[in-house]
């Protein structure tokens, strides 16, 4: 009878020849069917990275798209137990080891975290705050739904297809994204004087007044009378989205 440390090395080499192709010996293995379970394997990790980025993989020629996956399977031990988590660490590993792909397509690294974002923000526990749904806009204090991402980018991968994004379309853009009741993630164009906002109720519920005096503080302006409407409107819009989960209790 096999020892149990005997069975855990003798599965341990069975998920490295998955990984690698590189086959050491494992009593009892049928040495012409091993090469099955590694395509099988391969097969529901590209499965899994499709569903995750689909237009990173409507954009890739599919020699490229071929090539990165198995560079990934090959060469990176995945960490997580959850195994929805794994397209997180095909982003991690394409960035980390700066990846050639990233150099041929400048936004990559964008629009992989744009993907990648919208299934952690759906998939995440979770994670309620005391807030009712009663109260002012213009009095109460608003309370930020902690289901929610803010994100900086150089390319508008968020709008545009990516096979029609140029060097023409580089600049700043600002988006908010975040789950609603429904598990809906909605992603939401917004300006960096809103962004900042939003940053504000991410530390702490405040009032539309507050808020008008933080960003008046930090900035060393004055904010005009169609400032501030500009800003009541997205709070309102906002609230109708359940980005703001609602006023605090």
């Amino acid at each position: 009878m096999q020892s149990r440390n005997a069975t855990q090395h003798y599965q341990s080499a069975l998920a490295g020849y998955c990984r690698t192709g590189m086959l050491e010996n494992i009593p009892g293995v049928v040495q012409e069917n091993v090469p099955q379970y590694r395509r099988l394997v391969l097969n529901v990790i590209d499965d899994m990275l499709q569903n995750a980025y689909p237009l990173t993989y409507d954009l890739l020629k599919e020699t490229e798209w071929n090539a990165i996956v198995h560079d990934f399977f090959s060469n990176h031990p995945c960490q997580s137990p959850q195994v929805w988590y794994m397209p997180r660490e095909f982003y991690q590993y394409l960035t980390e080891t700066a990846h050639p792909i990233l150099t041929t397509y400048s936004f990559l690294k964008e629009l992989l975290w744009f993907e990648w974002i919208e299934v952690e923000l759906f998939m995440m526990e979770d994670q309620r705050v005391p807030a009712t749904a009663n109260g002012a806009l213009q009095t109460d204090k608003l309370v930020l739904n902690p289901e929610h991402s803010l994100l900086t980018f150089e390319y508008p991968v968020h709008q545009k297809n990516p096979k029609k994004i140029s060097n023409a379309d580089k600049r700043h853009y600002f988006v908010v994204a975040h789950r609603n009741s429904n598990g809906e993630v909605i992603f939401t164009d917004v300006t960096a004087a809103l962004m900042r906002m939003v940053e504000y109720l991410a530390e702490a519920p405040y009032t539309t007044t507050e808020l008008f005096s933080l960003f008046e503080t930090e900035y060393g302006l004055q904010l005009s009378e169609t400032d501030k409407e500009a800003i009541l409107n997205f709070l309102k819009t906002a609230l109708q989205q359940e980005l703001i989960a609602g006023f605090a209790k």
